[in-house]
């Protein structure tokens, strides 16, 4: 029993495998019947290919490589705290870490500020969205809307005064800018602290000036963010340095002014004032001491916890140039040409067996 199970097997086997021969013999006889259409697709495929390469602009791709330095935060302000009635003075916190750096330089508000930063560009002062528009030739695009034609971003003008077609194509801007296919940052290991921000655009001016700008005014909005608290918090102690000095100097000026007065023991009460004087000015003097020591200690604690972003890499001109060169449009484009029309005879010869099998 058991060996005709086994022979009857490997029957279906033999069978199945002979039908799917049988099937690639059908399907490849029926392929090689179009062979010349399946040629001429290809061949006009590889001339596509080959127009788009003439027609598909060159793009530039800039790289900026930097290692952030995350620095500690200083240690004794607590008891100055205490002394002086201050709270928070432990710095910038941990608001901010290296990881949200690389959110910061694809944000929307870091990405607006480099485009509305002025530069040189092809010898000329303006801000960088203005050469975004110009080497987009975008200005003939707008030339027939009323709306887009005499649309400017000066150099100057201020971020709450731009009107709404303004924050509109700015915001197209971003959305392009930001883009994956346009914008990468990459830090490729959370143990490496170094980063690669590559920015590709069809102009190679604008792909370097761009990189160079996100990366300075992401440094500088991080830099103020992290040391927010201390500045805020040196601000403060300056501003009691400033009191208590002009106390001192009011108390030393005052006991000068005592110390002309004649005394003798009948008039022993008049030393009182001088006597008061001199120890506001002593009392004065060892104060402004103490807060000057304590506002170096917090400058020193905020330089410390200050990062630093060391640039590794800057783009240098000329940049990495990518285009589709014709003989790779022309391969791509004729084996793209053949593989269409060949997928479209494999379905075609698949819904017409099918038919035929329902057919009988």
């Amino acid at each position: 029993m058991e060996e005709k199970k086994i022979k009857t097997v490997q029957k279906s086997e033999e069978i199945s495998l002979a039908e799917m021969l049988e099937t690639v013999k059908t399907y490849w006889t029926y392929l090689s019947s179009k062979w010349l259409i399946i040629c001429i697709f290809g061949f006009g495929g590889a001339a596509l290919g080959l127009v788009t390469s003439f027609l598909t602009k060159p793009t530039y791709t800039a790289r900026l490589s930097f290692a952030l330095i995350e620095k500690s935060n200083g240690g004794g302000l607590a008891d100055l705290a205490s002394s002086f009635g201050f709270g928070g003075l432990s710095g910038g916190g941990n608001a901010f870490s290296g990881d949200n750096l690389l959110e910061i330089i694809q944000s929307r508000y870091a990405i607006e500020k480099v485009l509305l930063t002025p530069v040189n560009y092809n010898g000329r002062t303006m801000n960088l969205v203005e050469a975004y528009i110009d080497f987009s030739k975008l200005r003939k695009s707008w030339a027939e809307n009323p709306k887009l034609c005499n649309l400017k971003y000066p150099i100057g003008q201020k971020r709450e005064t731009f009107t709404r077609v303004q924050d509109s194509i700015l915001g197209t801007f971003f959305n392009e800018i930001s883009s994956p296919k346009a914008l990468s940052i990459v830090r490729k290991d959370k143990k490496i602290s170094i980063v690669n921000i590559d920015f590709k655009s069809g102009d190679e001016v604008f792909s370097k000036l761009f990189v160079e700008k996100l990366m300075e005014q992401t440094y500088n909005f991080y830099k103020e963010t992290k040391t927010a608290q201390s500045r805020a918090n040196i601000n403060m102690m300056q501003h009691t340095a400033d009191s208590i000095k002009a106390l001192y100097e009011g108390a030393l000026y005052k006991g000068a002014g005592y110390s002309q007065v004649n005394i003798n023991q009948a008039l022993q009460f008049a030393a009182v004032p001088r006597i008061k004087q001199e120890n506001n000015a002593h009392l004065y003097g060892s104060v402004y001491a103490e807060v000057l020591k304590n506002l170096e200690t917090l400058k020193l604690d905020m330089a410390r916890e200050t990062p630093i972003a060391q640039i590794i890499d800057s783009p240098r001109l000329p940049l990495k140039k990518e285009r589709l060169g014709k003989t790779k449009g022309i391969i791509l484009g004729g084996l793209l040409g053949g593989f269409l029309i060949f997928l479209f005879f494999m379905i075609k010869r698949f819904f017409e067996d099918l038919k035929n099998q329902l057919v009988k």
